[in-house]
């Protein structure tokens, strides 16, 4: 899958649920996002509430996300400020993150369910993604 994707498809949850499981090797989070010029305010590192996503799998596929909103849980607000955003996935990579569920959310947007091994969850809604390859993991990688 080469394309951007915008929308879980049947199809495209079908091929995607082949990385339940997969563990994350790093996460390079992006200080600027593909759907700022969306948004109606000017956004600052401290109350940014989306972010580009970039998570290296084991499996060296690279999954590239954009305009992503993390959330402990479906009850809570989304993390808002670069920093949280940023430490909240590091933290939750350093015990060992992997993709525990693919799943849907509104008008058929992607959400992947993060897992560690603290029995530790984070909801990842995302606009758009895109699946890739790596050879390398990159040096500003958590």
């Amino acid at each position: 899958m080469a394309d951007l994707q915008f929308r879980l498809t049947d199809d495209l949850w079908h091929d995607m649920m082949t990385l339940e499981g997969a563990s994350i090797s790093a996460i390079v989070v992006w200080d600027q996002s593909m759907i700022d010029d969306a948004l109606d305010e000017p956004l600052t590192p401290a109350n940014r509430p989306f972010v580009d996503i970039d998570l290296y799998l084991t499996n060296q596929i690279k999954l590239e996300l954009y305009g992503a909103s993390i959330a402990i849980d479906e009850e809570s607000d989304p993390i808002i400020g670069l920093d949280d955003i940023g430490e909240t996935l590091a933290q939750h990579a350093r015990h060992g993150a992997i993709i525990d569920e693919i799943a849907s959310g509104p008008e058929e947007m992607l959400v992947l369910v993060l897992s560690n091994a603290r029995q530790e969850s984070l909801l990842v809604a995302v606009s758009a993604w895109m699946e890739d390859a790596w050879e390398t993991l990159p040096e500003d990688a958590i």
